[in-house]
């Protein structure tokens, strides 16, 4: 896919004029990733704004002795990554980001970003939606790791992983996996058996087919 196709995909930027994607795609550069290569690293400078176009990205900060992670989320394709970090008084990323898997990203160097923001209303409401998004799926998960339980936190990431990227999605790993719902491993794993063994998923290694979506929905309280 072309770049200014690709951009055009990014929900942040779909209301822009042909003209303003135009500027982007003409300076964005595809980003290719092997699993476990680094997109970024805490503390390094922010010099863009990145769009996945395939794959699967981790985000993620160390705690201070560098030994343990903490998992803060998953990003697939067309969703963007570094679009706080580019706001922040301190002009560094504020935690790490590699591939979970093969993957691409569009590279979009901060100072065109910023250019085209200051000289498209579109963008910047569109910005400003994305972000107040950001700010309602970050008091959501807060409102389920406190209130929900660990099967009902996993059949709603399930879930949404399935609404942004259709059947056969590929899991991270269940320490990751365990980091982003608030667990540990061992529970991770025994509500993945739990639900392959009630058919509510399909199973194969890490990627995963959910047969009845409505089924699955029926575990998580409103």
């Amino acid at each position: 896919m072309d770049p200014k196709g690709a951009l055009f995909q990014v929900p942040l930027f779909r209301e822009l004029p042909a003209e303003d994607l135009r500027t982007l795609a003409g300076v964005a550069r595809v980003r290719r990733l092997s699993k476990g290569e680094p997109l970024f690293l805490e503390g390094d400078p922010v010099t863009h704004l990145y769009a996945v176009l395939k794959g699967l990205i981790k985000v993620y900060k160390l705690d201070p002795e560098g030994r343990k992670q903490v998992v803060l989320h998953l990003e697939g394709p067309y969703r963007v990554l570094a679009e706080v970090a580019l706001f922040l008084e301190r002009p560094t990323y504020p935690a790490s980001a590699e591939a979970l898997e093969e993957s691409q990203v569009l590279a979009i160097p901060k100072e065109v970003f910023f250019g085209l923001l200051e000289t498209s209303p579109p963008l910047a409401r569109a910005l400003l939606r994305y972000l107040a998004r950001r700010q309602g799926q970050l008091l959501h998960l807060l409102d389920r790791l406190v209130f929900h339980e660990v099967g009902e936190r996993l059949a709603e990431y399930l879930l949404a992983r399935l609404e942004a990227e259709g059947q056969g999605f590929t899991l991270p790993t269940n320490p990751e996996l365990a980091a982003l719902l608030g667990t540990v491993p061992e529970a991770v794993s025994r509500n993945l058996g739990r639900l392959y063994r009630e058919g509510l998923i399909r199973l194969s290694g890490r990627r995963v087919e959910i047969p009845d979506p409505q089924a699955l929905r029926g575990r998580i309280r409103e």
